[in-house]
């Protein structure tokens, strides 16, 4: 059988050595075995291991398994999905059930009530009935009903009546209340969107509830902020205002020291004219920016006109050549006549000049 061993040329010391290696080679593979044939916990017992060893193995053993776990949430079984009852342990017959019964038009009324039509084993019921949530939903269900006939405006719907909407608790319906105020009423679907924490599934529930109105938006009294005051997150508020533009509107407030008029917003970048209207009707300039030192347009160089934040080192040097040309300026309309003056911007420029 080795015969293939000796015809190889090895010499006498190399076959040693070899014999030695394959030897340790199956003591290891012997040693292994024994090994694991006594790593399991349950034959701690037959080993000579402390008492208070194996315990505490015991203990972290048990944590370890507490730990595998699956964390169980509070649910509606009105509202189960595909997902959801995989991850509950709920199988496919009894979620048929549950399906039949809500096509129907049916719900359920009480944790027994969807034991009993889910058909789940008692040991799976003991073990989610605490997590088991339908909070009077009778009374939810009269209410759904009631409104399918006929629905609400929003814009006068209390926090009570949006907590009548599966997955809106009482944080949520204040939330609500809270940012709709803070806009004057609802005007677009997607305002709603801007309520944190508020899910899809949970917006499209109430708009099968509740109507958005269309001409009584102006009815709602607003109360208008101040701009030069207002906050990132109070500029957001404005349907067509997220983080990037009120950032840029911030950044320009404080590039000007504070708006002086409202067509200075205009400049803001990306700011499109309905956002800028929208944004009006919940902000106002009631403390104006005021301009201590304005500049001289008939004694100003060019150095000193392109301080003047709309005007360039260009413009300067266009105006101060009109001026040197004409003998100066006798008042502020006669800057439409310099070359490539921005006509439009004339009400704001003329802002940070005099004349004298």
């Amino acid at each position: 059988m080795f015969d293939w061993f000796y015809n190889i040329k090895f010499t006498r010391s190399q076959r040693v050595g070899i014999l030695f290696l394959l030897g340790i080679v199956f003591v290891l593979q012997i040693y292994i075995i024994y090994l694991n044939s006594y790593s399991s916990a349950d034959n701690f017992s037959n080993r000579n291991i402390p008492k208070d060893l194996v315990k505490q193995y015991d203990s972290l053993k048990q944590i370890r398994q507490q730990q595998k776990k699956i964390k169980i949430y509070p649910f509606n079984p009105n509202y189960l999905t595909d997902s959801k009852a995989y991850f509950l342990g709920i199988d496919l017959k009894s979620l048929n059930r549950i399906k039949a019964y809500r096509q129907q038009g049916k719900y359920f009324d009480s944790k027994e009530d969807f034991k009993k039509i889910a058909g789940i084993s008692d040991s799976l019921y003991n073990i989610l009935e605490p997590y088991i949530d339908v909070p009077n939903f009778v009374n939810k269900r009269n209410y759904i009903k009631t409104y399918k006939l006929s629905t609400k405006n929003i814009n006068k719907a209390t926090a009570q009546d949006l907590r009548y909407i599966n997955g809106i608790g009482e944080v949520l319906s204040n939330r609500i209340i809270k940012y709709r105020n803070s806009i004057g009423g609802f005007k677009d679907k997607a305002q709603l969107t801007k309520v944190y924490g508020l899910e899809k599934e949970v917006i499209d529930r109430i708009w099968k509830i509740f109507y958005l109105p269309k001409n009584d938006i102006s009815k709602i009294p607003v109360t208008k902020q101040a701009i030069n005051t207002a906050n990132e997150e109070e500029l957001k508020q404005v349907y067509g205002i997220g983080d990037k533009l009120a950032k840029r509107i911030l950044v320009y407030r404080n590039k000007l020291g504070g708006f002086t008029i409202k067509e200075q917003l205009n400049e803001v970048y990306g700011l499109k004219p309905e956002v800028i209207q929208e944004l009006w009707r919940y902000f106002d300039i009631k403390h104006p920016r005021k301009i201590e030192h304005k500049i001289d347009l008939n004694e100003a160089n060019i150095k000193d006109l392109a301080k003047n934040p709309y005007i360039d080192y260009q413009l300067a040097k266009k105006i101060v050549s009109y001026r040197t040309i004409h003998g100066g300026f006798n008042n502020f309309e006669e800057l439409k006549k310099v070359k490539d003056f921005p006509i439009k911007k004339l009400k704001i420029i003329k802002l940070f000049l005099k004349i004298e």
